[in-house]
């Protein structure tokens, strides 16, 4: 056989297995397991119905699940109506959900805000007829109840060495809109939360040089400390600057966390509360989050702002910013301010 001729051939096989490689890659099932809800109507577009499952993260390849759909004939099965439809699920299994309501279960709507705490959670899981609360708050207690890739994705540390932790699972569960059934299993929603919050921040770089749940501890911080999207960034590298030197945070919100509920403003026997959490006792970060952060903070946790700000406190007028300050002298002007603290 002439040697160019069978460089092409072979050229022409790699090319061939490569491209085939991909569309099995491309068709396979997305990972995880959290359930989308699908809204169909009469006379859909199939090529935007494509596309929107692939922006919900239920198929990777809109194209080539249109294509499939097209000569397979399925697209001409799909059932107008409420559709969920759960990663995971092969192009077979989809069409199959999407061809049939008679197993569908109603959905409920579950808003999860940025700053949640399991326990908030837990209260409103409880209250929507998801979960049980108790059960809910006890399995919040160990890494063990994350898939074994989610621990390795986030990098979890060893639980043994970590006792003083009061929820592990806390500050993973994405803040976010979710549809859960009703009486799920308490481990089926936290894993599904989990794997949202590992979607929803896999582009995030940690620019810190803190391992995942560091950058996560600190987040849930600057997530409790700063309302405003704009100054979060400056949050974080106040907090970021302390850390670097050593110093105590001083976050009334870590001291928050400790209580029962939350008070207007801290008593000055409650900065003394005798836990590791106290970050007006101990320097560095707490043990563990203290809250789920949103992915602004998230992402201000991964790159705070550089500056040479130290301190900063709430200006009490209304707009829910603060003043920042370089040294300590600057920051008592700023608290003895009428109405601040």
């Amino acid at each position: 056989m002439n040697l160019s001729i069978k460089s092409i051939l072979i050229l022409a096989g790699v090319l061939f297995f490569s491209i085939l490689s991909w569309i099995v890659f491309e068709t396979g099932p997305v990972k995880g397991k959290a359930e989308k809800p699908i809204l169909i109507k009469q006379k859909v577009d199939f090529y935007k119905l494509s596309e929107s499952l692939e922006k919900e993260g239920v198929i990777k390849n809109s194209y080539l699940f249109f294509m499939y759909g097209k000569i397979s004939g399925k697209k001409d099965r799909i059932v107008a109506g409420e559709h969920t439809i759960k990663q995971g699920e092969n192009y077979q299994e989809i069409f199959q959900d999407l061809s049939t309501l008679e197993k569908e279960t109603t959905a409920v709507e579950m808003i999860i805000p940025e700053g949640s705490t399991i326990l908030d959670i837990a209260n409103r899981l409880s209250e929507a007829g998801i979960v049980n609360r108790e059960v809910f708050i006890d399995k919040s207690k160990s890494w063990m109840n994350l898939t074994k890739d989610q621990r390795e994705e986030l990098k979890i540390p060893d639980e043994n060495q970590t006792k003083e932790i009061k929820f592990k699972v806390e500050g993973l569960l994405f803040p976010d809109t979710y549809y859960f059934e009703k009486k799920m299993d308490a481990i089926e929603v936290i894993r599904q939360m989990t794997d949202r919050f590992i979607e929803k921040t896999d582009e995030v770089k940690i620019k810190t040089g803190q391992t995942p749940y560091e950058w996560i501890t600190l987040a849930s911080i600057i997530e409790k400390e700063a309302l405003l999207n704009n100054e979060k960034p400056t949050v974080a590298g106040v907090f970021f600057n302390r850390i670097q030197e050593g110093q105590k945070l001083q976050s009334c919100s870590t001291v928050q966390y400790l209580l029962d509920k939350p008070r207007a403003s801290l008593r000055r026997k409650d900065l003394k509360i005798k836990s590791p959490y106290n970050t007006y006792l101990h320097a560095g970060l707490p043990p563990g989050p203290i809250a789920s952060p949103g992915l602004v903070s998230l992402k201000a946790a991964a790159d705070p702002e550089k500056h040479d700000y130290y301190y900063f406190v709430a200006k009490q007028d209304g707009t829910w910013s603060h003043y920042f300050s370089k040294t300590y002298k600057e920051h008592r002007k700023y608290t003895r301010l009428s109405g601040n603290y």
